[in-house]
């Protein structure tokens, strides 16, 4: 009975031990200037202009999907609440941002180094067409390592409307 018991508890620990390494994932790589976007995690504040009004602003970046993809938060519980997805894009990287307009424009890297990191929509993905309103581009510039700048660049009528500028500090 004894031989029974410890045969069943080995091949039960064998089992085990073949579905821990068939459901082991590899080290994902991301493109070298996701390393930009890894500076900005944390919480950031400012203020903004929402209707005429001065408004405070708070931004939160976290890591997530095993280091590929940074989330950004923006104006969290606000009616204006919005998030953005920078993430892996083959071997480079890409945003999705999820607009309080109403709409989700997908953005490519542009251009980037060490303090500053741009994405541009290149064809209208995540929106109906160029022509409704919604934001093109942002560039993310560290001014300092508690100075952020965001810069969305936005599109009415197939064209540029306006750039909204955010000054964030670094809260933690």
């Amino acid at each position: 009975m004894k031989m029974l018991i410890l045969s069943s508890l080995f091949v039960l620990s064998q089992v085990a031990l073949a579905g821990e390494a068939e459901h082991s994932m590899p080290n994902p790589t991301v493109a070298k200037e996701f390393a930009v976007m890894k500076q900005l995690l944390g919480t950031w504040v400012g203020t903004t202009q929402m209707q005429g009004q001065e408004a405070p602003m708070k931004v939160t970046y976290r890591l997530s999907s095993a280091g590929t993809a940074v989330t950004e938060r923006m104006m969290e519980g606000t009616d204006h609440e919005m998030v953005s997805v920078y993430h892996k894009d083959g071997d480079s990287l890409a945003m999705t941002h999820y607009c309080a307009l109403g709409n989700q424009p997908h953005m490519k890297l542009k251009a980037a180094d060490a303090k500053s990191i741009s994405f541009e929509m290149d064809e209208p993905r995540g929106i109906q067409s160029t022509e409704e309103p919604h934001m093109h581009a942002v560039t993310l510039t560290l001014k300092s390592d508690n100075e952020l700048q965001q810069q969305w660049t936005h599109y009415v009528n197939g064209k540029q409307a306006d750039i909204v500028t955010f000054n964030l500090t670094r809260q933690n």
